[in-house]
């Protein structure tokens, strides 16, 4: 990278010519492009990072600059702070392409296009069309309702989706199709340069927020296994998914059941001969390739067939899951439960994208939604 050239890259020399390149006629468009080329190359660079280098490198035109809180929410309607606002977020993401180039390279390279990223997949198209009769255009200034709901599925439209695809019944079969859904709305957000936007259609984001509340706490544990998986989900959710009172349910409805069997006395009894009671009749990694295969038959190959998605992966009991990685979406999801507190309303866009790990921009699209539902 730039530091394998003993020579400094000479930016303001790099800032002139890309004027040119941008702004110039045809003729010295062309001139410019190749200069700047020919400028960058030396320090591993291609072309193609120009604009991003130079927006990280702060190379941007005279605006007001954020107080130590950050830009806030009022500052919006500044339209010189919104500019600048718009340009800080930019810079951002830019320095975030330069950092993530391999991961968009990938993510472009599985699908063979950007379009092909973004393009609506069929099981999308088949959850939006069932639950379309359940929207109600929202009035001026409103976000639009499904069956009343803005934000989770009700009854009626959980049903509507089972009717494309049933709902699975295993929380290993669950966390395979969350998951799928996860690791597609991940490639877009890594597509679209981390801007943290709702990439899923909203059938499939009914779909993946009814297949939370399923791994949370409505599908009954068949084992400690189980049980484990349940509890990681919980954790990694960031506090989104805790419903505390499936995991107790769960370790005494399963307790009673050791209970009753002949010569072992429950989850404390060990006998002698093993070093840890059962975890499973059936291994997780087994469980999950089972499930990973059933969710094949309506999966998008560009995902289903992504490195971390593997179908022969194993996955043992202790070991982590793909899904304990935090995702965009469980961020998103987190802004809306602070925002939703009393606190949280209190708090600037800075103060909230820094407790969950976003961009203010993000906490201000939430908070905005949020402000036109009320």
């Amino acid at each position: 990278m730039a530091g394998q050239h003993k020579n400094k890259l000479n930016l303001d020399r790099l800032a002139k010519i890309w004027a040119l390149a941008e702004r110039g006629d045809a003729g010295e468009q062309a001139a410019a492009r190749n200069r700047a080329e020919a400028l960058v190359k030396p320090h591993g660079y291609t072309l193609a990072d120009v604009p991003d280098l130079l927006l990280t490198e702060g190379y941007l035109e005279d605006e007001p600059e954020p107080s130590a809180g950050g830009f806030t929410f009022y500052d919006m309607s500044n339209p010189a702070h919104q500019r600048a606002y718009a340009k800080a977020e930019e810079k951002k993401r830019a320095a975030w392409r330069m950092a993530n180039r391999a991961k968009i390279d990938e993510v472009l390279a599985r699908y063979g296009s950007e379009e092909a990223v973004f393009a609506s997949t069929a099981e999308e198209q088949a959850y939006d069309a069932v639950i379309e009769p359940f929207r109600k255009a929202g009035g001026p200034g409103k976000c639009d309702t499904w069956d009343g709901e803005h934000f989770s599925p009700s009854v009626r439209v959980r049903a509507a989706l089972a009717s494309v695809k049933p709902w699975p019944d295993t929380i290993p079969n669950a966390i395979a199709e969350y998951e799928y859904w996860e690791k597609l709305y991940d490639d877009r957000n890594i597509a679209d340069s981390n801007r943290q936007h709702n990439y899923l259609s909203q059938g499939a984001d009914f779909r993946r927020w009814a297949l939370g509340d399923l791994i949370n706490k409505e599908i009954e544990a068949r084992n400690i296994s189980d049980v484990i998986i349940r509890l990681r989900f919980q954790e990694a959710s960031q506090g989104t998914y805790n419903d505390s009172a499936a995991i107790l349910r769960d370790l005494e409805r399963l307790q009673a059941t050791e209970n009753l069997k002949p010569g072992f006395g429950g989850f404390g009894d060990i006998p002698p001969d093993r070093g840890s009671p059962a975890i499973s009749t059936e291994s997780l990694g087994d469980a999950k390739n089972r499930a990973t295969s059933e969710t094949q038959n309506v999966g998008n190959p560009h995902v289903m067939g992504s490195s971390d998605l593997r179908s022969d992966e194993s996955v043992d009991s202790v070991s982590p899951l793909p899904f304990i990685l935090n995702t965009a979406s469980k961020r998103r999801a987190e802004v809306e439960r602070i925002l939703n507190t009393p606190e949280g309303s209190r708090m600037s866009l800075r103060q909230v994208a820094e407790m969950v790990g976003v961009s203010p921009t993000t906490v201000m699209k939430v908070r905005a939604c949020l402000l036109k539902q009320s």
